[in-house]
């Protein structure tokens, strides 16, 4: 079978191009694509090669994407809980078609398949997660499937509340309201942070995160020195950086209280200068954490962490159920032959804050 995949050729430069899919074995599904989502901050970063970015450090081709939306085609005859027409979750890339071995839950993929499945992104990692496959409840209607198609994007926003450790009652300050932000809010509301405040300087951002159940949104950290009346004490106690704009990290350090916690979500496009960490992170006591996603264990859950294959499964129950709301986010919807708009878009408008590509 032919296929056609989205690849980054070079610098600022996306196509579609063929990729020769064969016939599922024993153990795979083969799979078509129904949508995908299109991270805008982190596959514009890879289309343009900045720093800290493996396009940077190695160049093209690359394959972007990695919220995938299918109906499943084949099955090879020793698969078992997946049949024709299920409709299914991967963390596979942008491409029409592809071959995925039936998983059960989270582990190490059969070393047959193990090259294939490495991360693209992180190459150096051990090849777990991209071949995972979330089988989706069969009652679902269109609408909620294109909502579910960001579900590996809302998974970043989980992994950073989650890795905050957000105890009830604890004010959790957001810094960055794009899809990454603003899924890491509604995610920190869910684990109980209270009040949950945002500070990003686009209005329309702001205007959205108080109608996704922010409580309050600010656009210069001035407006923050009064703290805010739902807080106890006058700073935030978790505070997560989802911007990845290196010069925000002093800020993030700066913004939260004592003793208290600086979640670093966004992946910073470079280094940040003249840290004073005796000032801004030792005298407060504060603890630091990355928050890359492909530091989640591969297998057993523990207090904080949660491997991908639970985190991602939660995800998409969250979306489902309506717990979690994609929709506003979904700003624009591509056909998958107009791929090179797509990215056009959040080339000259990164405040863009979600596109889904439809490959039907």
């Amino acid at each position: 079978m032919q296929a056609q995949q989205a690849l980054f050729t070079a610098r600022g430069k996306v196509s579609l191009e063929p990729v020769t899919i064969g016939e599922p074995d024993e153990n795979q599904l083969l799979v078509e694509t129904l949508y995908t989502a299109i991270s805008p901050g982190t596959e514009r970063a890879f289309l343009l090669a900045e720093p800290n970015t493996i396009t940077h450090r190695r160049g093209f081709p690359f394959p972007p994407g990695y919220s995938n939306i299918g109906r499943v085609l084949a099955v090879g005859n020793a698969v078992t809980h997946f049949a024709p027409d299920d409709r299914v979750a991967t963390r596979l890339p942008h491409v029409s078609h592809y071959l995925v071995p039936e998983t059960l839950g989270p582990g190490e993929v059969a070393a047959k398949y193990r090259e294939q499945f490495r991360s693209p992104i992180m190459p150096d990692v051990p090849a777990v997660g991209l071949h995972y496959v979330w089988k989706l409840p069969p009652d679902l209607g269109e609408a909620k499937l294109k909502e579910s198609a960001p579900f590996g994007i809302v998974s970043v926003g989980v992994t950073g509340a989650r890795y905050g450790r957000i105890d009830l009652g604890e004010a959790v300050l957001v810094i960055g309201l794009g899809p990454i932000g603003l899924y890491a809010a509604q995610c920190a509301r869910l684990a109980g942070g209270f009040p949950v405040l945002g500070l990003d300087p686009v209005a329309a951002r702001r205007e959205l995160a108080l109608k996704l159940g922010i409580d309050a949104a600010y656009a210069t950290p001035d407006e923050l020195a009064n703290g805010h009346p739902l807080m106890v004490g006058d700073a935030p106690r978790v505070v997560i950086e989802a911007t990845g704009k290196p010069d925000v990290v002093n800020l993030a350090f700066r913004l939260c209280g004592r003793n208290g916690r600086v979640v670093l979500l966004g992946s910073t496009r470079g280094v940040t200068p003249e840290v004073d960490f005796y000032t801004d992170v030792h005298r407060k006591g504060l603890t630091v954490i990355g928050a890359q996603v492909l530091t989640r264990p591969a297998l057993d859950n523990s207090d904080g962490r949660w491997n991908a294959w639970d985190e991602n499964a939660l995800v998409l129950r969250l979306i489902t159920s309506g717990r979690l709301d994609t929709r506003p986010l979904i700003e624009h919807e591509f056909p998958a032959s107009h791929v090179a708009d797509a990215y056009r878009l959040i080339q000259e408008s990164p405040e863009t804050l979600g596109i889904l590509l439809n490959w039907q």
